[in-house]
């Protein structure tokens, strides 16, 4: 029955078998493998023939195949038959990679094909370390920087509390001009990133703030007062929460700091992009975008709120890569996207702000996959999933911020991807040398 129905049609349906349905004299099956397999028509139609005399043999995709590539030796050498062969050889390639697609003995963590189920072996979520494949690059001499949104503070601390050689050319205060980080002291100034660059939530913050360093874009020189009440204080809206004293101290900090944003990018051995948020706001008159929400109304009429397509999130990061490798082509570039959701949303007018989100945070999660495919030396970490996903405790009490005891599941995730063995080593002995 099964042989009558592979024979032909009944009724345009088709019975599909390509195992077993293969050693009829007539298989439906078989004429679809050979126009999927080949691409010459002489050959496909000669092929079909001689197939269809020999169909006994074909017990399974592997004999048929076999068959085909025995054929060809028939032939000889001809240029068709030579651009058959290799129509052959991708297919095979091809069939052999989803034939091994779940098979956890050929992958690098055996874990990382089945969603892990308790009742089936499984562990529990919070024992899970989220990596398919690892690193092994940084040790404690690599030179590391760093930039992005709240959450790559946690890492950088974290990285300078172990040991690491975590590149940091600006505090949070500047004695000689008086710049300041807001929420900070300027008799205990700290290291948040690698510059005094201020929080960056979007994307084009980071093609901004190289761009404007190596001279490729240079970014309008804009500052806002924050109050007339004195002391003055005035913000840079490229660079978030960092306060100048006066337009002068300003102008004096900001060549200070590009030229000491190329020795970050010049000197980095590796460089941790932490990305935020989709939604952004754009300063019309230079097509540009302030690295958040503004602070006050005197942008009023000059902005406009943007919500980032994947598409416009990956040419800024390519370009953000193709500016700093233009003068660092050796540098690797891990991209990760912060678990601290959104503040507010600007678009409440059809979007919770759980579900607006949602939405950033898968774009910029995709948008980071597609970077990662098209770049050498780029890579994805996972601490977004490792802690919405596989951590027991996700939120501080203002449910936004990230709980400790997740944060130190993300450095735990970080060292299993990326560090050397010996650097495992040494985290373990001045972990237990206190």
């Amino acid at each position: 029955m099964a042989l009558q129905a592979e024979a032909g049609k009944e009724n345009g349906v088709v019975l599909l078998d390509t195992q077993g349905g293969l050693d009829a004299a007539q298989s439906s099956s078989r004429d679809l493998l050979i126009e999927q397999v080949f691409d010459n028509e002489d050959f496909k139609r000669d092929l079909r023939a001689e197939a269809s005399k020999n169909a006994g043999s074909f017990d399974s995709l592997s004999a048929f195949l076999t068959f085909c590539n025995s054929y060809l030796d028939h032939l000889g050498a001809d240029p068709v038959i030579e651009s058959q062969r290799v129509c052959l050889r991708d297919y095979v390639g091809m069939v052999n990679q989803v034939a091994e697609r779940f098979n956890t003995e050929t992958k690098p963590n055996p874990d990382a094909v089945f969603w892990p189920d308790p009742e089936r072996g499984g562990k529990p979520l919070k024992e899970v370390i989220p990596v398919a494949k690892r690193y092994p690059f940084i040790d404690q001499g690599t030179k590391i920087g760093s930039a992005g949104s709240c959450f790559a503070i946690e890492i950088a601390k974290n990285l300078l509390e172990r040991g690491f050689n975590y590149l940091c050319l600006e505090k949070t205060y500047d004695p000689e001009t008086g710049t300041l980080v807001m929420d900070t002291s300027s008799d205990d100034p700290v290291i948040q990133y690698s510059c005094r660059w201020g929080i960056m939530f979007n994307t084009p913050s980071f093609t901004q703030i190289v761009e404007n360093a190596f001279g490729v874009r240079p970014l309008p020189k804009l500052l806002l007062k924050l109050s007339d009440a004195p002391p003055d204080i005035y913000i840079d809206p490229f660079r978030e929460a960092v306060m100048f004293p006066s337009p002068e101290a300003y102008e004096i900090e900001r060549e200070k700091h590009l030229e000491n944003t190329r020795k970050v990018f010049l000197d980095a051995d590796v460089f941790i992009l932490t990305l935020g948020l989709n939604e952004a706001w754009r300063y019309m008159p230079d097509d540009v975008y302030i690295s958040r929400n503004p602070r006050n109304k005197s942008m009023t009429g000059l902005i406009e709120h943007r919500t980032l397509t994947v598409e416009e999130n990956v040419d800024y990061l390519q370009r953000f890569i193709d500016v700093v490798r233009a003068h660092n082509p050796n540098l690797k570039l891990i991209l990760t996207v912060s678990p601290v959701p959104f503040l507010a949303t600007g678009r409440a007018e059809t979007h919770h702000v759980v579900t607006a989100n949602t939405h950033s945070k898968a774009v910029l999660r995709v948008a980071a996959d597609i970077i990662v495919e098209r770049n050498t030396d780029v890579f994805y970490f996972p601490s977004y999933e490792v802690v919405t996903v596989c951590s027991e405790t996700i939120w501080t009490e203002d449910q936004r911020h990230i709980h400790p005891s997740a944060v130190a599941k993300v450095m735990e995730t970080f060292d299993e991807m990326f560090l050397t063995r010996a650097a495992k080593t040494l985290v373990r002995l001045n972990t237990a040398g206190g």
